[in-house]
């Protein structure tokens, strides 16, 4: 598995974090933190998190963002709240027999998905079989990798995705941040005629002026959010116009809490939350918001968590 800049080991290292009560109720929570994340939560979070009720997550969620500001904010830190996060939703669902998507708002009871490839490295013929297979199983929209050295292949590949799933099926692509804004500016114009339903992440996440001057610049919606952080950085995105589609990644953003609070920023500027595919947890919370998408189905993942939920 390959994208623009990650070469995706055959087989990923999760962390599932369980968080208990005193009634013998448990929570659980995800992440791809790894080890770090592991020592963060033990000898960072797991001290202020202790003793306190479930049911006030916005106190806990405040008390962790705390005790990691001083170097935190962003990255491992934010990884490790946010698997906390997860688990005390997860916790306060089963304390109150409820699905979180209704302890939030229940907006919807089902939630459309789309489908991402991620083989920057297939072959043409590889990439057809997919995506073919893909709209056989039933998808109405498709995400491509793009970001490969020569920008010519890049538009190669479209064009033959575009071909082989007709008018009638969207296409996003996500570049993972693989391009200069030159070089964005001036495959953004010549990607317009393939009827793109978003351009993800195409230059590094950092670089927000530049991400509103490409949106500026060209009629594909910018998709971001995957690598950003807190309610603060996403309010900058949507202030500047750097986001058309909004990515928060629950398991990065700061967990459910930050995302709900992104989510309803989201709103009030006429902007979909589509995040950035966290397992199973995505469905309840795109289903809880009035501008929730799309799940982001990738079956490489999606198949094996399948085997570890019951009834996700």
């Amino acid at each position: 598995m390959t994208d623009a800049i990650n070469t995706l080991p055959t087989a990923m290292a999760y962390m599932f974090l369980d968080v208990l009560t005193d009634e013998g109720i448990t929570g659980t929570g995800i992440t791809y933190g790894g080890s770090l994340s592991r020592v963060l939560i033990e000898d960072m979070l797991k001290p202020v998190v202790i003793g306190e009720d479930p049911l006030n997550s916005e106190r806990i969620w405040e008390k962790m963002y705390w005790a990691s500001l001083q170097y935190g904010r962003r990255g491992a830190a934010m990884l490790a709240i946010s698997t906390v996060d997860i688990a005390v939703w997860d916790l306060k669902g089963k304390i109150l027999k409820l699905p979180v998507h209704r302890l939030l708002g229940g907006h919807r009871d089902s939630v459309p998905s789309y489908v991402t490839s991620v083989g920057l490295q297939y072959t043409n013929d590889e990439l057809v079989e997919e995506v073919t297979n893909y709209v056989n199983s039933g998808f109405k929209m498709i995400k491509i990798k793009l970001g490969r050295k020569d920008p010519i292949e890049d538009l190669e590949r479209v064009k033959l995705v575009r071909e082989t799933i007709g008018p009638n099926v969207d296409l996003a692509l996500d570049v993972n941040n693989g391009w200069s804004l030159h070089t964005a500016m001036r495959m953004a114009k010549k990607l317009e005629e393939y009827d793109i339903y978003w351009l993800e992440e195409p230059i590094l996440a950092d670089e927000i002026e530049n991400l509103a001057k490409l949106a500026r610049e060209t009629s594909i919606p910018i998709a971001v959010g995957e690598n950003h952080y807190g309610k603060w950085e996403f309010r900058q995105l949507m202030e500047q116009g750097s986001a058309e589609v909004v990515q928060a990644d629950i398991g990065k953003c700061g967990g459910v809490t930050e995302f709900i609070k992104i989510a309803a920023m989201a709103d009030a500027y006429g902007l979909p939350i589509c995040p950035h595919h966290t397992e199973y947890i995505d469905v309840a919370l795109v289903a809880a918001v009035p501008n929730g998408l799309f799940h982001e189905c990738v079956y490489e993942f999606f198949g094996p968590m399948g085997q570890l939920f019951v009834d996700p």
